[in-house]
């Protein structure tokens, strides 16, 4: 019984923190659009965006594990291994094509914006699969 008590606790404790990490995703989004709307400063915006979405991943992945059996922490740890690679790689990838918008176009922080803004979706998305 009181394992049971202690498993309800650590659930309702991990289901708040998923909805206060959804709140706090709910309202970096809406600064961001905000801020993208005052149409000043883009890039400065997107970096502040993706900032904030990488601490708020990091947060959020300390929780989860803390909160996780130490099987389920290794399997955590491996998939966050694999999401890493892939991350890695498309952030190259990115990388690599604004380099070569940057020879066709004029310098400017369009395409740095661009990229940055498509790195945070990237983030993004791997935070809302793990809330």
């Amino acid at each position: 019984m009181r394992n049971l008590i202690l498993i309800l606790l650590v659930f309702l404790c991990s289901n708040a923190y998923s909805q206060t990490s959804q709140a706090a995703l709910d309202s970096l989004e809406s600064n961001y659009q905000q801020c993208l709307g005052s149409s000043q400063r883009m890039y400065d915006c997107a970096v502040n965006y993706y900032r904030q979405l990488d601490s708020l991943l990091n947060n959020t992945l300390k929780q989860l594990y803390s909160s996780l059996d130490k099987d389920r922490q290794q399997q955590l740890q491996q998939e966050q291994v694999v999401w890493e690679e892939k991350k890695e790689e498309y952030f190259k990838k990115i990388d690599e094509r604004v380099e070569k918008m940057h020879k066709r176009t004029m310098e400017g922080l369009d395409d740095d914006m661009i990229s940055t803004d498509n790195k945070a979706a990237y983030i993004k998305q791997r935070l809302t699969a793990l809330l």
